[in-house]
């Protein structure tokens, strides 16, 4: 008896390992389903899964930054690897329980299923939406950040209630425009932690793109 139960953990390891090789083949498809996945990485896969799934040459401990000075501890995966970067954030210590996902740059390979990535355009998101949304100002921390969906049907960013609450979002979105627009007039009537619609007419002009995703499991 106390060999065959010397064996359990062997064999629950073996189990583990098999599990985790499976999503790989299976679900490693750079697909970002909001509130669910991001690829094969789900609530309940821990840091060391990590590891298994990606290969422990890419992945690292890293301090995430969450912006106006606040960092946390998190896990980045292709750390030198621009189109597959990506940093969680856990909700423990003992990191095993994601609680975000996050992208930022200038492209990506990872994308949900409407195609929405890094460098996508308010334009784009306008048109998935089916309606203008409504996004903060430039030049902050959290600039040009995706308040909700205003009346459209992209419900992941989150939409408002009859009282003015947001619910359902599982995925935040920033955007802001590129290093030449910038210069431009537009971009000065857009600066600052006031809300604006994705329809304003310098929002328009400028048609910021996606530099940083916000994935909730």
């Amino acid at each position: 008896m106390i060999y065959g139960t010397a064996k359990i953990p062997i064999i629950a390891a073996a189990l583990l390992w098999l599990s985790v090789a499976w999503a790989q083949q299976t679900s490693f498809d750079w697909l970002i389903v909001p509130g669910e996945r991001v690829g094969p990485i789900t609530q309940s896969t821990s840091d060391a899964i990590l590891a298994v799934i990606f290969g422990s040459e890419n992945v690292a401990p890293v301090d995430v930054n969450l912006g106006e000075g606040f960092s946390a501890p998190g896990t980045v995966v292709y750390p030198d690897d621009a189109s597959r970067r990506l940093e969680i954030v856990w909700t423990d210590s003992s990191r095993t329980i994601p609680r975000e996902i996050r992208l930022a740059g200038n492209s990506s390979i990872w994308r949900t299923a409407e195609g929405i990535s890094l460098g996508t355009t308010l334009k784009d998101i306008e048109r998935l939406n089916g309606f203008p949304f409504n996004l903060v100002g430039f030049a902050f921390d959290y600039s040009g950040t995706i308040t909700d969906c205003g009346r459209g049907r992209l419900t992941i960013l989150g939409c408002a209630d009859a009282t003015g609450r947001i619910q359902d979002r599982k995925i935040g979105l920033r955007l802001k425009p590129s290093v030449e627009k910038q210069a431009q007039t537009e971009y000065q009537q857009l600066l600052g932690d006031s809300v604006f619609s994705s329809g304003h007419p310098s929002m328009q002009i400028l048609n910021p793109t996606v530099y940083q995703m916000l994935v909730f499991l």
